[in-house]
């Protein structure tokens, strides 16, 4: 008997266990809300990577990296770029993805443009027939900026385009000579520029580049605003990536510019700043305003100082949540079927989620509508279950293809209830 009476303890208690909290809340990166692009263009027209592949991709990004750091001596085969599709839901979201190999072994190498530190996982080259493993030789890793002559085909596009604005006073020109640098695959370069008379810099240009090495063409423009009766001195900076403008200073009639090009080493080394310009605004001959422009390469990613980004904001970092019945539906910003939930909300959600009861959901299942929360590229879809009784109204959330889900609290069912219902 008392055999029995141990037994039936023992299995109360595991009863007990499994009624505990769960950690409901799992967010990852998917295919469905992603799309990427070849980065190994060659002159061919550059086609959408298929869902299948990005998937793969994604899949890798997000498990745990075998190293943190490229291979001392590697050769670089192929270059995808991953990039979240909905563009109206957090500002943009990049993953660049590239196949590597050293003497011994092959990685696919992924840095999230959000943080821009590596992620190197070791992988097998059969996984990956769509990728062209070059046989080019492995070479020694480059940790240097190399100043550079400037191509001809871009001294020859910079002439043309000044040859278009003689034509037109809404558009700029270049000031030459231009420059022409080489980035090595790790460490941050950053251009920034301080004021003579503010202690603080500003950021014009901060990149981790590819893993390829990138080119990076820096040049001066003037650029007339509303007519001639206000210029500004640019700082275009173009290369493989799209080009960025940076405003040094603004002039009106009656101000003039003068320029002071600084002499260049042959190379940045890592830890390394050096002036590369000195802006001067002179009003009746006198200087008003004294701006000196500097580069630096950090051996890693730091947060740049006073920085307005171009492409993707950094700040929303909270979650976002919607009602839709496909992913397509909110790729495509199809609002007649995708219903945004308040930021506050989904936040709430989320938290609840993070730690909730497991059980069997009750009532009906709302077949046209489902749930999806999104923060930083990554994403969970639910469905959704609604029960109301007598004075009281129940909204499960329940992942695909499972059985249980999670049942949400009395006031965030209610606040959910009521964008469900417009």
């Amino acid at each position: 008997m008392r055999r029995y009476i141990h037994t039936g303890i023992l299995a109360g208690a595991v009863l007990l266990a499994g009624c505990g909290k769960e950690e409901y809340l799992d967010l990852t990166y998917d295919a469905n809300y992603w799309g990427g692009i070849s980065t190994t263009f060659d002159g061919q027209e550059i086609t959408d990577l298929p869902k299948k592949q990005t998937a793969a991709l994604l899949k890798v990004c997000q498990q745990k990296p075998d190293m943190k750091r490229l291979p001392d001596r590697y050769v670089q085969h192929e270059g995808f770029d991953l990039y979240f599709l909905p563009q109206s839901v957090q500002g943009r979201e990049f993953q660049h993805v590239r196949f590597l190999s050293d003497e011994k072994k092959d990685y696919l190498a992924c840095q999230p443009i959000r943080h821009a530190d590596y992620a190197i996982h070791q992988i097998k080259r059969s996984d990956y027939p769509f990728v062209n493993w070059s046989k080019q030789p492995v070479k020694a890793k480059s940790t240097i900026v190399r100043f550079k002559p400037v191509p001809k085909k871009v001294i020859d596009q910079q002439k043309q385009e000044n040859e278009e604005s003689k034509q037109s006073k809404e558009v700029g020109h270049y000031l030459f000579p231009s420059y022409q640098l080489s980035l090595p695959p790790e460490g941050q370069f950053v251009l920034f520029m301080k004021d003579k008379s503010k202690d603080d810099e500003q950021t014009l240009f901060e990149t981790t580049e590819s893993l390829s090495g990138s080119e990076l063409n820096l040049a001066f423009r003037v650029i007339p605003n509303s007519g001639l009766q206000h210029t500004s001195i640019e700082l275009m900076t173009s290369g493989d990536r799209i080009g960025i403008p940076s405003v040094i200073q603004d002039h009106v009639m009656g101000q003039s510019y003068q320029i002071e090009r600084k002499q260049l080493p042959d190379t940045l080394s890592v830890g390394q700043t050096v002036p590369f310009a000195t802006v001067r605004k002179k009003e009746e001959g006198k200087i008003i305003q004294e701006t000196s422009i500097y580069m630096r390469l950090n051996p890693t990613y730091e947060k740049p100082a006073n920085y307005k980004y171009v492409f993707f904001d950094t700040s929303p970092t909270s979650y976002v949540g919607f009602i839709h019945q496909s992913p397509k539906q909110l790729v495509e910003s199809d609002y007649k079927f995708v219903s945004a939930i308040p930021d506050k909300l989904a936040k709430k959600i989320a938290q609840e989620l993070k730690e909730t009861d497991v059980m069997e959901p009750q009532g009906t299942k709302l077949n046209q509508k489902k749930l999806t929360l999104m923060r930083q590229g990554k994403s969970q879809t639910f469905e959704l279950f609604e029960r109301k009784r007598a004075k009281k109204l129940e909204i499960y959330v329940v992942k695909k293809g499972t059985k249980n889900g999670a049942k949400l609290s009395g006031t965030t069912s209610e606040a959910l209830s009521e964008v469900l219902n417009k």
